[in-house]
């Protein structure tokens, strides 16, 4: 998912190679004044000693500031990618594999903001290691094979046990997935936990902190392991020392001479080495997050959509018609799955039509469907007998739906201020004593869920889109305001053109629409006419 550009590889290297070298002989004068020779106990030493030190500060920091600019435009501009295709998600599969996914995925790519320093900091260690290993052979051939062999050996524990810990991190990854379903279930079932301590005890007690403690256990034995494993860099390197200064003069394979040159070679070059296997944990968990955001954009790629420019978007229509239309949810058990269909429909401009039936009916596939948030698994539907797939249907409709939500932004192309048609639309929905302002943070606040829908059919109607779908809307109303969005709004809407779509159980009302289609089983059990109440109440359930 996350890749560096060769281009960025060659700048890293044009910093890494000159920084290696600079802080090389910063190595090499000290150990060359430091075994007193002679060539480099000149007056003018100390000035290019000083020189070094601060030309390799102000590349440094030079480097740092570029470096945090592609780091930061990195991270920022992965997010914008990832949230582009969370935008993008079908509704089927955001149901099929849970909105939790989101928050990991955002938060698996906020590892990636130490990818830059993490890089660097490797190739820096790396040059370091190998230009000071060099110099070591340039000592002593056999001495520096021994120490070599003995640094390699370090860092072989270290690796094998940095390797088999990716898998227990993915797992610490599937215990905060669940962790965060069950967040999801607080926040959305606040209301049902509260009234239930049977529920709220289970909750927290099979759940939450089994969970919980599961996932302490697994973090602590990771960090434990990651602590301990850096322990043996540091203490590893103790032996190495300790086998220049006792076991290689005793062998004769290193001179007294050269073993300081050896032991400041050592204490320089453990930084780089504790750097690089340090770093091994974070390449661990840049591994699993990488994985993970790759399973992510597998399981929620979608196809390119196209961009419908604003010229070519669908303002009217004269017929909505679906033609052997059907949809069946992928299950593994077909047996199981619900089928909807084959659905035969023809919505007319200007039509109010009721869709009822009891649960499971198939409404709610079906007005899905009709807003393209499914896809029919066969047939077609057309607008003016030309397929949907030619002109996106979403152009013609706004939905209100059951489980309607009002933003904490304005993400529309309409204003509020200073708009007279949503001053009126606050006096049509008697919200005008609730809103007393046409500010847009006026309505970003909690509402009723009756006076949410209100807002949200508001919402719509600034929209002004031909067509309505409404979602059991006036479910949440009073009884009042029911018989006033049947009466009076419904018919209003319908003299300005509107085609409305209702999805209603109020069977008092029905006969105010001009059709009512009835759903069971997943097809179209009955289409009425509506003609008067008494004929409709027979006909309706008979």
């Amino acid at each position: 998912m996350l890749k560096i550009k060769k281009r960025e590889i060659f700048y890293l290297l044009l910093y890494a190679v000159p920084n290696t070298l600079l802080t090389f002989s910063i190595v090499y004068i000290i150990n060359n004044v430091m075994a007193g020779n002679k060539a480099f106990l000149n007056d003018y030493m100390g000035l290019v000693f000083i020189s070094i030190l601060v030309y390799t500060y102000l590349l440094n920091v030079i480097f740092q500031k570029k470096l945090n600019k592609f780091s930061f435009n990195m991270l920022y501009e992965n997010e914008k990618k990832i949230f582009k295709q969370i935008l993008s998600v079908p509704l089927l599969k955001l149901e099929q594999y849970g909105s939790q996914r989101f928050y990991t995925v955002v938060e698996d790519l906020r590892t990636f903001s130490l990818l830059p320093y993490t890089v660097t900091h490797t190739i820096n260690s790396l040059l370091m290691l190998i230009l000071c290993l060099i110099y070591m052979f340039t000592l002593s051939l056999v001495s520096a094979l021994i120490v070599v062999t003995l640094i390699v050996m370090v860092g072989a524990c270290y690796f094998i046990v940095m390797n088999a810990m990716s898998k227990k991190v993915n797992q610490l990854r599937e215990y905060n997935d669940g962790y965060y379903k069950s967040v999801d279930d607080v926040i959305r079932g606040f209301k049902e936990l509260k009234i239930s301590f049977l529920r709220r005890d289970n909750l927290m007690n099979k759940f939450i902190v089994p969970n919980r403690d599961e996932a302490m256990n697994l973090d602590f034995n990771i960090n434990y392991v990651f602590l301990s494993i850096n322990l043996i860099s540091q203490y590893g390197l103790y032996f190495v020392v300790s086998v220049i200064l006792f076991v290689l003069p005793a062998l004769n394979l290193l001179s007294r001479e050269d073993v300081i040159s050896y032991v400041i070679i050592i204490l320089f070059i453990s930084g780089p080495i504790n750097n690089i296997i340090n770093l091994q944990q974070l390449y661990t968990r840049f591994f699993v997050a990488n994985t993970r955001i790759s399973n992510f954009i597998k399981d929620f790629d979608v196809v390119e959509e196209e961009n419908l420019s604003k010229e070519s978007a669908l303002d009217d229509f004269e017929s909505l018609s679906f033609s052997d239309v059907g949809f069946t949810y992928p299950c593994k058990d077909e047996e199981s799955s619900f089928q909807l269909g084959p659905i035969n429909l023809n919505i007319k401009k200007g039509e109010t039509i009721f869709i009822v039936g009891g649960n499971g009916s198939g409404k709610s596939t079906f007005i899905n469907l009709l807003t393209g948030l499914y896809k029919p698994t066969e047939g077609e539907i057309t607008i003016d007998d030309k397929n949907s797939r030619d002109e996106n249907i979403q152009d013609l409709i706004a939905a209100v739906f059951t489980d309607n939500h009002l933003f904490s932004k304005n993400y529309d192309n309409y204003i509020l201020e200073n708009n007279p048609h949503y001053n009126e639309l606050l006096k049509t929905m008697e919200m005008d004593r609730i809103i007393t302002d046409d500010k847009d943070t006026s309505i970003r606040r909690k509402f009723s869920k009756g006076q949410s829908k209100r807002m949200s059919l508001i919402f719509n109607l600034l929209e002004k889109k031909p067509v309505m779908v409404l979602d059991e809307w006036a479910a949440d109303q009073d009884p009042h305001f029911r018989k006033y969005f049947y009466e009076f709004l419904l018919p209003k809407f319908k003299e300005e053109g509107k085609t409305i779509i209702a999805v209603t159980h109020d069977d008092a009302y029905f006969h105010l629409a001009d059709r009512i289609i009835k759903f069971d089983y997943g097809n179209i059990v009955k289409e009425i006419k509506t003609t008067n109440k008494e004929e409709l109440a027979e006909n309706i359930w008979a």
